[in-house]
């Protein structure tokens, strides 16, 4: 039908009788952004997620946009995968409501393939000017999904989760103007490089994201802007946190763009450093702890760590690329780390990225790390 309908706007533009010189095709929006939820124990919090884009979610908020959700869960019950796609758009008297598009049922949301086939979907069937990406779910960064056989990389279902890199993978090529997460942990520069081909712009928390996730109410219309303006979606965040009830959050913008002269400098830092170099760091007393979810070795800030290791010439290129690459961040007084010993720790440094300090005892997890990520293939 879709084509149909192109084909007889081709005709109108033609010259043909039957069409006034009225009829011309409807302006391209200016984005779609898709929301991909996969809800495991979060579906509570997806949902009401979901109901506060509903609240914002007008016609002149998404700057003529279209807003598409998908949402998926593991039916324990009936031992079913389930997944919806939904437009939330307004109507009618100005109401904004969701509409069911189709469901994506028996396959799993953390496939690469299916994963890539609803996003191709989504692009097709909303041609825009831009393209945007959210996804919500659990993350641990790029710790691998087998690790201890009870974490998880992006997304939890059923047991099954994904590999950062087969993330990268679903997403290659795809012209996304921003990639964000909803999601803890995802601000490690592992996880950006790995995935730095996929957006013009990274947004992640470096730290754990409570389970309200982002503040959707207030964030969401500054993701429709002509521009995107990330400032406003880093602090629309920062400032929900500060009056929530567990004030603890981070946020940060990467241009992915500077990730190459930043990757640049600290290759030229470890490469002289080795993996002795960072055995021989203590950083549990030197550097400013961002993650450490239960069960994980812990997450630094990268600056801190990076630092720690450079001269002091190296320092001033690595804090130049930092400030072309970082271009928004915001961090609480404090931030929560389930795997830490009060869980509450106290910031006092913070560059909108975290880095793994290798720990020597940590051999097979070190093993996985230096041979199948692209960031210390790169760098060591």
């Amino acid at each position: 039908m879709k084509t149909k309908y192109i084909i007889y706007l081709l005709i109108c533009v033609l010259g043909f009788s039957s069409c006034g010189d009225s009829d011309k095709p409807e302006p391209t929006p200016t984005r779609t952004v898709l929301v991909y939820m996969v809800a495991s124990n979060l579906g509570s919090y997806l949902n009401t997620n979901i109901d506060h884009m509903i609240e914002v979610a007008t016609e002149k908020n998404l700057n003529g946009g279209n807003l598409l959700v998908y949402y998926s869960w593991y039916d324990k019950t009936e031992k079913t995968l389930n997944g919806e796609l939904y437009q939330i758009k307004e109507g009618k008297g100005g109401v904004v409501t969701k509409h069911f598009i189709r469901d994506y049922n028996g396959q799993s949301a953390l496939d690469v393939t299916a994963m890539r086939g609803i996003i191709n979907d989504v692009f097709t069937e909303f041609p825009a000017d831009s393209y945007g990406m959210i996804f919500s779910s659990h993350a641990t960064a790029w710790f691998p999904s087998n690790y201890k056989n009870m974490l998880r990389s992006y997304g939890e279902e059923n047991g099954k989760n994904m590999e950062i890199p087969d993330l990268a993978e679903a997403l290659k090529g795809l012209p996304l103007e921003f990639l964000a997460f909803d999601a803890c942990s995802m601000g490690a520069i592992e996880c950006a490089y790995e995935l730095r081909n996929c957006a013009d712009y990274y947004i992640s928390s470096t730290s754990e994201i409570m389970g309200t996730g982002f503040p959707f109410k207030e964030m969401l219309p500054y993701f429709f802007t002509t521009t995107p303006d990330y400032e406003n979606i880093v602090n629309s965040f920062h400032n929900y946190y500060l009056g929530y009830s567990n004030p603890y959050g981070s946020l940060s913008v990467v241009k992915t763009e500077g990730l190459e002269e930043l990757t640049a400098i600290s290759k030229e830092i470890l490469s002289a450093a080795g993996v002795e170099g960072m055995y021989a760091l203590n950083p549990s007393r030197e550097f400013q702890l961002l993650s450490n979810i239960s069960g994980n070795p812990a997450l630094y800030d990268f600056a801190d760590v990076m630092s720690a290791l450079a001269t002091d010439a190296q320092k001033t290129r690595l804090n130049q690329a930092l400030a072309r690459t970082v271009v928004n961040k915001s961090i609480t007084d404090e931030i929560y780390c389930s795997g830490a010993s009060n869980r509450f720790v106290t910031v006092s440094s913070y560059s909108g990225l975290t880095i793994y300090p290798l720990r020597q005892s940590f051999t097979t997890l070190n093993d996985w790390y230096l041979s199948k990520l692209s960031w210390t293939k790169t760098v060591y």
